[in-house]
């Protein structure tokens, strides 16, 4: 490490985010009480019993059996050839039978259905039938009935010779392997002999190059694949159970499960969670307590008298002797905690209350994101985590992050770990994951690809081989770039036989989204040299944007009808405007606040001289089309910037700018009024209580009724809240709302995201003392987290994105870790320049991240990160931060000793 660069990377100046290592609020012990949905729990559920089972799995999907609820008596095979030959005959024989007639194949025949035609099954389970198939005809997710609609379709496209009949036979051959509960053997026969018979017409080479249709936008492969645990969840749960002490590399792709991994492991074991964004623990709190498992919370712990036991965990407690609920809890006693969750400068004291209740060889220490702020070179939470790992005394630990460093990287972590407990092991458990494509498009809205990103054949190589090595990379690179690199280097005969395409794909069950992105890093390796720069020149000029961009010929600015708006009076030198003077519908005059100028004239610039690097940034306007399907996040470690940006590009005009900023001063107002009566109403009750002389704890009545200055105060308040102003604005500024789609002449009128955030929303954001530019851009669909913000704002901008109600979020870098939501589209600022190779991978991690199939970009505005993201060679602070602090004592790196962070 060259001393130089580490000085100046010592020296740079970045925003700080301050995770703050406090003790929870009343909100978000409120917050982690609401359960989970259905769905979710379904998922948590399937990671508790996988502990103990591995390979569980099921499928959503019902067979006709399942949907009619009908159980086969496993010891009774006569009985269940009678309820399947009865269901088919009932169900599907007509649909089959008119097939057959259609197209003749054989293996549908009559003659080939052995079933018994005089059924006769119980009275009772032909009453269930009758009640429970009245809204069958309706129901279209039944599995057989799914499988006959493809056979069709497959049948219709065959006929007439058109290729898209293999569409279906890969749709039908991937459906035929999921595990969905007692399919009904006649429709299990037909599918395999339909397999059978198509096979030997399948062309691998056609439904390879016709991949992104037939299998990235295949949403049946998603929507009724089987549900199991993620592999690296398998390899876990077997590693931590065997008999020594153990150092867990875990690395595994961001949305994949994780953070909820610790809820399998609280099966055998007692779980210390240890996370510096605290909204992540919180959701793992949701999450443990939505399934009931009995947890406790150490943040901002000085001592284990510090921490606190949620209901489920309380052993001694004493009752609230009015609704029989609990009163207050001993946190004392923790002998039924299963996991508590604790910040960074809570785990020593989390350590040492867990291991006065059991025993240490029983504990795991799992530590969520450890590299969280270590691409700092000094944070003031250094000192805390060398000191966490210094003391620690639990010989089970998970180091859990998409980027954590491999093992050769942190030698001295290691050797460190090794001394301290004898006879321990390191695990290295290392996943990927590439049901999905996120593709990166560069500033220009090109895809970045690694064949595009050097004419030099060498480095491109590299950049191939480093991907090899970092399989997480396979979900960023574009199945239909790597389709098209494929063709050319195929057809053009630029890499040897025995790598062309039929001899590395055999067989079906060889094709899959990352055999083929996998093949596309194969042959990047063996082109012929002589052939690369004619390779690179072709696929460089015959480029196309992902993006297809608005006409601008066609755009409202040089609409004839658009009328521009004009200055009529400026707040400019010599004019001094200090309050807004608001008068309600009593005639009460209300002093508002000093106003401020937004913009008083939209200066058009010709954007074809701003056309390089600015593509699809015009977020609130023109280019907002293009986010698609689900919420989109801005990382910018300069917000406000972005923030003034998206308001300015709205082009709102400033008569509405003027009457919005005066409906927000009079409601601020308002507020400081509430807040002053509220207050004196809560003085009132006090002196009421602290007044009564009663010894016995007795009910002390308040009667409002008959207290005067209590009435008083109330009707003011009930008149006061009524008078507050709605605040909203037109919806052709609300990017993404109909009448803004149309203004802005966007392409997508179906895909694309907008906002939806109700007025009570809006009236409580409005209330908050948070930046006027925040409650601008919530009206406009937009959320900000930021260092400054209220805890309040911050909440509520938490909930609207978990619940996908927001058009975009703005955050910093550092809030990439807390960020836990699903994203469909995410830009990388180009102020983001001290942003490392790890960061700029978490930052990706946080597209994607539900088990579906959507439109997805990732949009660097700097295409140095790009460069970054695929080189080997990238500087990792955080790789030097944890060989330094994860050890009990001070190392040397490179002959310089870093004292500069344990000081």
């Amino acid at each position: 490490m060259n001393l130089n660069i580490l000085i100046i990377i010592i020296n740079k100046e970045k925003n700080k985010m301050n995770f703050n290592q406090t003790k929870l609020t009343k909100q978000e012990w409120e917050t982690i009480e609401i359960p989970l949905s259905g769905d979710k729990i379904k998922i948590i559920q399937l990671i508790v019993k996988g502990f103990n089972c591995i390979n569980i799995t099921y499928n959503e999907t019902n067979s006709l059996l399942g949907y009619l609820k009908i159980a086969k008596d496993d010891n009774d095979e006569n009985n269940k050839i009678k309820m399947d030959d009865y269901l088919f005959k009932t169900y599907f024989f007509e649909d089959i039978d008119k097939l057959y007639k259609k197209y003749k194949y054989e293996f549908l025949s009559i003659t080939k259905h052995k079933i018994n035609t005089k059924i006769k099954i119980k009275k009772a389970d032909i009453i269930r039938i009758t009640n429970n198939s009245k809204n069958l005809l309706s129901n279209n997710s039944i599995y057989e009935f799914i499988i006959i609609e493809f056979i069709e379709k497959l049948f219709e496209n065959y006929k007439i010779n058109n290729l898209k009949w293999i569409y279906y036979y890969y749709t039908i051959y991937n459906l035929s392997l999921n595990n969905v509960k007692e399919i009904n053997n006649e429709i299990k026969r037909i599918v395999n002999c339909l397999l059978d018979y198509f096979k030997e017409n399948i062309d691998l080479v056609y439904l390879i190059y016709n991949s992104v249709e037939y299998i990235e936008k295949n949403n049946n492969l998603i929507k009724y694949s089987d549900i199991s645990l993620y592999e690296h969840q398998k390899k876990i749960f077997t590693v931590i159970k065997y008999n020594n002490p153990k150092l867990i590399l875990y690395i595994a792709p961001t949305g994949t499960g994780k953070t909820l991994t610790p809820l399998g492991l609280s099966e055998n074991y007692k779980i210390i969670y240890i996370c510096a964004a605290r909204h992540i623990g919180l959701a793992l709190a949701k999450a443990a307590i939505s399934i009931q498992k009995k947890i406790a919370f150490a943040f901002g712990c000085n001592s284990s008298e510090d921490i606190r036991l949620h209901y489920f965990s309380a052993k001694e407690y004493t009752l609230n002797k009015k609704s029989g609920g609990i009163k207050k809890i001993d946190n004392s006693y923790g002998e039924k905690v299963e996991l508590i969750i604790c910040d960074i400068h809570s785990y020593l004291p989390a350590m040492y209350y867990m291991m006065a209740h059991f025993n240490k060889e029983n504990i795991i220490s799992y530590f969520d994101e450890p590299t969280i702020f270590l691409d700092y070179e000094n944070h003031p939470l250094h000192l805390t985590i060398h000191k966490n790992w210094k003391e620690n005394l639990i010989p089970n630990i998970v180091l859990s992050s998409a980027t954590l460093p491999k093992s050769h990287e942190i030698p001295d972590l290691i050797n460190d770990f090794k001394e301290r407990f004898e006879n321990s092991e390191v695990y290295n458990i290392v996943s990927y994951d590439c049901k999905k494509t996120i593709p990166i498009l560069d500033s220009n809205g090109f895809v970045a690809m690694p064949h595009f990103l050097s004419e030099k054949y060498d480095k491109v190589k590299k950049i191939g081989n480093y991907c090899f090595e970092n399989l997480t990379l396979m979900r960023y690179l574009d199945l239909n770039e790597c389709i098209n690199f494929i063709k050319l280097i195929n057809e053009n005969n630029y890499i040897p036989d025995n790598m062309k395409i039929n001899r590395n794909f055999t067989g079906l069950n060889e094709i899959n989204m990352f055999k083929i992105k996998e093949y596309y890093l194969k042959i990047l390796q063996h082109i012929k040299n002589e052939y690369w720069i004619n390779i690179y020149e072709s696929l460089k000029i015959n480029r196309k944007k992902y993006l297809k961009e608005t006409n601008n010929d066609n755009d409202r600015y040089k609409q004839k009808n658009y009328n521009k708006l004009r200055k009529i009076n400026s707040v400019g030198p010599g004019i001094e405007i200090t309050k807004y003077n608001v008068r309600d519908e009593n005639n009460l005059l209300y002093e508002g606040k000093p106003i401020t100028k937004f913009e008083s004239e939209e200066i058009i610039k010709d954007e074809k001289k701003n056309e390089q690097n600015n593509f699809a940034i015009y977020i609130t306007t023109k280019d907002a089309y293009t986010l698609t399907d689900g919420p989109t996040l801005f990382i910018s470690n300069h917000i406000e910037k972005i923030a003034d940006f998206c308001i300015k590009q709205s082009n709102i005009p400033i008569v509405l700018m003027n009457e919005i900023m005066e409906k927000i001063n009079f409601n601020e107002e308002i507020k400081n009024r509430i807040i002053i009566l509220e207050k004196e109403l809560e003085d009132i009750k006090e002196k009421k209580i602290k007044g009564d002389d009663t010894t016995k704890k007795t009910k002390i009545s308040l009667n409002e009724e008959k207290d005067v200055g209590v009435n008083k105060i109330n009707l003011e308040l009930q008149n006061l809240y009524s008078i507050i102003r709605n605040i909203s604005l037109n919806e052709t500024y609300i990017p993404n709302k109909m009448s803004h789609l149309k203004h802005w002449n966007a392409f997508n009128l179906m895909n694309s995201f907008t906002s939806d955030i109700n007025d009570e929303t809006i009236i409580k954001i409005m209330s908050l003392d948070v930046e006027v530019n925040w409650k601008i851009l919530l009206l406009l669909g937009i959320g900000v987290f930021a260092e400054n913000n209220s805890p309040s704002y911050n909440e509520i901008i938490k909930e609207l994105a978990e619940t996908q109600r927001l058009y975009l979020i703005i955050a910093n870098s550092d809030y990439i870790y807390g960020v836990n939501y699903q994203f469909c589209h995410a830009y990388i600022a180009k102020d983001m320049i001290n942003m490392t190779q790890e960061k700029i991978i978490q930052a990706l991690g946080r597209v994607g991240r539900e088990n579906i199939q959507q439109t997805y970009t990732i949009r660097f505005r700097n295409d140095e990160h790009i460069e970054m993201l695929f080189d080997e060679n990238a500087y990792k602070p955080e790789v030097i931060n944890m060989n330094i602090l994860f050890t009990k004592e001070n190392i040397r790196w490179n002959n310089e000793i870093k004292k500069y962070l344990l000081e």
